[in-house]
């Protein structure tokens, strides 16, 4: 191809997100004298990731969202946009359940090339949405199968969760990370710790992730509470940002852990973050493959995760525990090891294990390529 080709993906935003977050890696990596990609989002604020889409060449549409409009106005403005941008031949939705809408009308305006990418295992079936909201995602979600062209997942799991009986057929992309950017450096955690002025004897345990009822941070202060009541010289690092950090706040400061929490918000800087952890906890309702926990394993960290995550998130590096969450916070407590062995070799693991991000770049550029040669 003499010209570059666009892409366009689809999400609520490009927020640090662990979806958002690949997608930015596998930008910044793919040949974009080959392929440039550009975003349709829901999301009319700054977002984290826009000012590095722009450097990078990429373009941002908005539109409001199906719940902000109508079902009916939303598919009207998609196919009408979808016809006014000819360029693109491949649509790249990352919209769970709501792929099926964004696919039927590309495939009505023309789009030769429609791909469906699955990056969770789960959707909330109660308390935050209605009954008939929950129809009508099963609704959406009938329709992927029929208007994609191709199937991506991060894992077996996900697959399964999204495109059901078609998921013999999907494609595993994996959530890949620059490796060597997360190597363990006993400098690097020194620095760290200095810099958050945190003593290189205290014990550190840590968590990145989005402060939603999925990541189930709630559970995880009951975890660290009892984990502090046999080891008083410890803290835990929580990384993110969302909707239910105030509630988690105050949560710790009922418990009376206000100087063992500290609370990061987004950072850019996890690779660093993690030199400085001692374990990684994840207690999550549900995953797909967790970008964070391939990160925590190549910074060779213990971690400690839910049954509900996939058994494909062990990356073979011998650091991930699986614990039930029909288990009582101490039980969890009292399984937490901070003592790993060799951690700067996990990096190498991971990598081995296909989890670098130029593999999954190259992996992705190759389809693309392959798809964008079908459709001419």
């Amino acid at each position: 191809m003499a010209e570059c080709k666009r892409v366009l993906h689809v999400l609520h935003s490009m927020n640090c997100g662990g979806a958002e977050t690949l997608i930015m890696n596998i930008y910044r990596n793919i040949d974009r004298s080959k392929i440039q990609f550009d975003f349709l989002v829901n999301c009319f604020e700054e977002m984290y990731f826009e000012g590095e889409i722009k450097e990078l060449g990429g373009r941002i549409y908005r539109m409001k969202f199906l719940t902000k409009i109508s079902p009916p106005l939303y598919k009207f403005k998609l196919i009408r946009f979808f016809e006014e941008h000819r360029e693109y031949r491949i649509v790249h939705s990352h919209l769970e359940t709501t792929t099926g809408i964004i696919l039927s009308c590309a495939k009505r305006a023309g789009v030769a090339g429609r791909i469906a990418h699955s990056h969770n295992s789960r959707y909330p079936r109660s308390g935050s949405l209605s009954v008939l909201e929950n129809v009508y995602k099963d609704y959406c979600k009938n329709k992927i199968v029929p208007n994609a062209t191709d199937k991506l997942a991060c894992s077996k799991k996900s697959a399964e969760w999204l495109f059901g009986s078609g998921s013999r057929e999907t494609t595993i992309v994996k959530n890949g990370i620059e490796t060597e950017k997360y190597r363990f450096s006993q400098t690097a955690r020194e620095e760290v710790r200095k810099e958050m002025d945190i003593s290189q004897k205290t014990t550190v345990l840590g968590h990145a992730g989005r402060f939603y009822d999925q990541k189930n941070h709630s559970y995880l202060i009951d975890v660290f509470a009892e984990y502090e009541k046999d080891n008083p010289d410890t803290m835990l690092l929580l990384a993110g940002e969302g909707p239910l950090l105030e509630q988690i706040r105050e949560k710790v400061s009922s418990v009376g852990l206000c100087e063992k929490v500290k609370f990061l918000g987004l950072r850019s800087d996890m690779n660093k973050i993690l030199q400085g952890l001692d374990a990684f906890l994840l207690p999550s309702k549900f995953e797909g493959l967790p970008l964070a926990l391939v990160e925590a394993q190549c910074a060779g960290l213990p971690c400690y995760v839910s049954d509900c995550v996939s058994l494909e998130g062990d990356l073979g590096c011998g650091l991930v525990n699986f614990l039930s969450l029909n288990d009582s916070a101490e039980k969890w407590a009292k399984n937490i090891r901070t003592t790993a062995l060799d951690r700067d070799h996990a990096c190498g693991k991971v990598a081995a294990a296909g989890y670098d991000i130029k593999d999954t770049a190259k992996k992705l550029e190759e389809l693309y390529v392959k798809m964008l040669r079908t459709a001419e």
